[in-house]
């Protein structure tokens, strides 16, 4: 199970927000999945500047909206890009998931921009960020724990090469109008 921790905001001030906030900026008054978001409200011009109150962001692999984030998103227009996209109103948040091989997608608004791999790895454990409702500057931190055994873990997906973390390794990724790139370890 993965565990998600949300310093910044609490739900108090997401609700006070909410209250603050004209209910004509939000796309609909009651909370949504992220799936409901992005199928129902496509980020576009006519939704530029509205927000919408997710109940289930960077909730991981689980389908279940309790164990993600109650959290605000707004539709903005990315002007490098030319698109509409909705953002988070805040972005600090992590995760813990054990992962002993196999792969693991970084999915924009799924997945929360801080992950800390943990267990030790019984066979090659490969990560790829996921362009797909990216936006300019979005980040992920990839943390992975120091107990890699025999095997390694590559990141892939990324404009240039693919990078191998050592046990202990943190890595950032940013995504630009290119694609996800390096960022500083």
């Amino acid at each position: 199970m993965a565990e998600v921790s949300t310093p910044g905001l609490s739900t108090q001030d997401v609700l006070a927000l909410i209250a603050s906030t004209s209910a004509t900026s939000f796309v609909s008054t009651t909370p949504m999945t992220i799936n409901d978001l992005l199928t129902n409200y496509p980020a576009q011009a006519s939704r530029a500047g509205q927000y919408a109150r997710i109940s289930n962001l960077f909730n991981g692999a689980s389908a279940v909206a309790a164990t993600g984030v109650d959290e605000i998103v707004r539709c903005r227009f990315d002007a490098t890009q030319g698109v509409y996209r909705w953002v988070p109103q805040r972005e600090a948040y992590n995760m813990t998931l054990a992962a002993t091989s196999g792969t693991a997608s970084l999915l924009p608004l799924i997945t929360p921009p801080t992950i800390r791999f943990t267990g030790t790895l019984t066979g090659a454990l490969t990560i790829t960020p996921s362009a797909v409702n990216a936006y300019i500057g979005q980040r992920f931190t990839v943390i992975q724990n120091s107990t890699l055994g025999l095997f390694v873990t590559t990141i892939t997906g990324l404009i240039g090469s693919n990078l191998t973390l050592l046990g202990g390794a943190t890595q950032d990724l940013e995504y630009t109008a290119n694609g996800w790139v390096k960022g500083n370890p």
